[in-house]
């Protein structure tokens, strides 16, 4: 037997719609980061984010790529009570005095019950980081570079 440590392979990560909307695009950043989480193959889908991405679509075009996601990307499961239980978080942080709407509670119950890594610039998700214990993780982790 070897004490060696077998290395952890990387968390998928869930792209939120604003970081989709940069990358298509071409914000230059943005644009690098997420294709490098493509090679990788860690990218992740949630029906959520393809929805509002099919939404701000322009055109036919865009709308034949965005609908390739749900078979390019693997697709996290949602649960019939999966908007029930985000909800309560959603209530539960704002008891906390971390105010996050229905959708932001939506994308941090589904990252953290497949423990994913999300990948937002939603500021008011990273600073509920705290009161959730730990329990939603973000692509990049910034607390290493801040």
């Amino acid at each position: 037997m070897s004490d060696r440590k077998v290395p952890r392979p990387h968390p998928s990560v869930l792209i939120d719609t604003p970081i989709w909307r940069s990358y298509l695009l071409k914000e230059e950043r943005t644009f690098q980061e997420v294709n490098a989480l493509m090679d990788a193959g860690r990218v992740c889908g949630l029906g959520l984010i393809v929805g509002e991405l099919l939404d701000a679509a322009e055109s036919e075009k865009e709308i034949k790529i965005l609908q390739d996601f749900t078979r390019v990307f693997p697709m996290l499961p949602e649960s019939p009570e999966a908007w029930v239980q985000a909800a309560r978080l959603a209530f539960q942080l704002r008891q906390r005095g971390k105010k996050i709407s229905l959708r932001e509670g939506y994308l941090a119950y589904m990252a953290q019950i497949h423990g994913v890594l999300l990948y937002t610039p939603n500021k008011a998700l990273r600073q509920a980081q705290k009161a959730l214990a730990g329990k939603l993780k973000f692509y990049p982790d910034r607390r290493k570079s801040e």
